[in-house]
């Protein structure tokens, strides 16, 4: 908690909204804790940062999450508000970086409705041109955006699904870990008559996993490696045995038809996930293998994507990991799944930074890659990164799918982290600045830029060359 001095974490709303629950008036929370009501006053309006004491006084006085309340959640509002500011309709508006930085720490609230009120507007203007994407913008379908906030929202943890996964293996009993494939796919049969069988490639084209309620049957893809057919097998287990659960998740959210499927679906691929990697066994072996990633897999019987998605929802209050950020980038730099965990929120919008180390990840395939590196606002991250190979299911000339995963964390906790032991100097790395996405990133002079930032214009010189085009942004 000591960077939290040198941090001035702005918790105020955090304290307010605390208050505000506990139905607790200003001057009887001062007492509680020990202080004077100005002084609170100022903590809840952001006029002074939390301090180590008065954080710890607040755990020892009532029943909160430390690490969650000492987290500034600023950056995030900064980054979404700066994507905000970079919408076309506002190019009149000027506002400069600071003033999207002091509106975010210092009313929060405020700027959290601002951004509200944007993907309300987004939305609107999305269904009025359905059917065409915007020019020059990867379209996001609402249902994928809608499914990304609720788990954003929820800390990516939902813990009636941790607890049935967990009676679950339980029941499994001590074979379980030796043998999780034959018997997982014995309870389905069992418990849910459904028989699972592994088909050809030319019966199942496209399709990884079908489920045949005619026949009972649970149809995988040869294709698939072990690890995905435990998963395949776990999320069918999670549809047809865990069903109420899952629909009283969703019942509580009042969200669209279709992203109550998608969402459905990916609460049962949770389930699985957390059925292959129980929650406090996976949570040890991280700690104890220091996240070495391929290690993990081999323990848990899980490939690398599914190890770096599980490690994203250990949030649980009082037995968390490190809060870790996700996202798989494909060939092309389109983003096609992110966890803004972790205080990083990504650019909706478009691909990400060419400096980012993700996108090197494709020139040395399979090989595990670290990189430190700053934002804009000054947040330091780790990141680490490896390509990811889908199972093909199409023409073998037509190419194998690759991704890149990219898991990552705020670099204060690289010395928890066994890929970190190659840096000489973790108190004062070597950083690699990077952006969010170019057209929310003022980053000058920058060669891998591949947009202008939203509101820049730019400037022409026939006497000059430059080595990029973006660079005749500012002479």
């Amino acid at each position: 908690m000591a960077d939290l001095q040198a941090g001035k974490v702005m918790v105020g709303h955090k304290i307010r909204r605390l208050r505000n629950t506990l139905k607790l008036s200003q001057s009887d929370m001062a007492a509680e804790l020990g202080i004077s009501t100005s002084y609170l006053n100022l903590l809840e309006n952001n006029a002074r940062p939390v301090t180590v004491p008065i954080l710890f006084r607040l755990g020892q006085t009532y029943d909160i999450d430390l690490r969650e309340m000492a987290e500034d959640d600023s950056s995030r509002l900064t980054a979404l508000l700066t994507e905000v500011m970079s919408d076309k309709v506002l190019d009149g508006v000027q506002m400069s970086r600071r003033d999207i930085h002091l509106l975010a720490s210092q009313h929060p609230n405020a700027a959290s409705a601002l951004i509200m009120l944007h993907q309300a507007f987004d939305q609107m203007r999305d269904a009025a041109h359905q059917g065409s994407s915007r020019q020059g913008e990867a379209h996001t379908p609402q249902p994928l955006e809608t499914v990304r906030r609720v788990l954003e929202e929820a800390g990516n943890y939902f813990p009636e699904l941790e607890e049935a996964a967990e009676l679950f293996v339980a029941d499994m009993g001590p074979a379980y870990s030796s043998g999780k494939l034959h018997q997982i796919t014995t309870h389905l049969e069992q418990q849910h008559g459904i028989r699972t069988q592994i088909m050809p490639q030319s019966v199942m084209g496209n399709l990884f996993r079908e489920f045949d309620p005619h026949r009972s049957r649970l149809l995988l893809s040869e294709n698939l490696q072990e690890p995905q057919r435990l998963f395949q097998t776990a999320a069918q287990i999670a549809l047809v045995g865990y069903r109420n659960i899952i629909d009283s998740i969703i019942g509580r959210l009042g969200i669209d038809t279709d992203s109550a499927t998608l969402l459905r679906i990916t609460l049962s691929g949770y389930f699985a996930g957390a059925v292959m990697m129980p929650y406090s066994d996976f949570l040890m072996a991280a700690k104890e293998t220091r996240y070495d990633l391929e290690a993990l897999g081999n323990r848990f019987t899980a490939n690398f994507e599914q190890v770096c998605h599980r490690l994203t929802t250990l949030t649980r209050p009082n037995e968390r990991g490190i809060p870790f950020f996700f996202l798989r980038v494909d060939e092309a730099g389109y983003i096609s799944k992110r966890l803004s965990a972790g205080g990083i929120e990504f650019a909706r919008h478009g691909g990400a930074c060419g400096r980012w180390i993700p996108h090197q990840a494709f020139r040395n395939p399979g090989q595990i890659m670290t990189q430190a590196s700053s934002l804009e606002e000054g947040q330091k991250l780790l990141t680490i990164t490896r390509t990811h190979h889908i199972p093909r299911t199409q023409p073998a000339h037509y190419g194998t799918p690759s991704y890149a995963i990219a898991l990552g964390c705020d670099l204060k906790f690289a010395k928890e982290i066994v890929y970190t032991d190659h840096m000489i100097n973790l108190k004062d790395p070597a950083l690699t600045p990077i952006g969010l996405g170019c057209h929310v990133c003022e980053r000058l002079h920058c060669q891998h830029r591949g947009a202008l930032p939203r509101g820049q214009k730019l400037r022409f010189d026939l006497s000059k060359r430059y080595s990029g085009l973006f660079d005749s942004l500012r002479s």
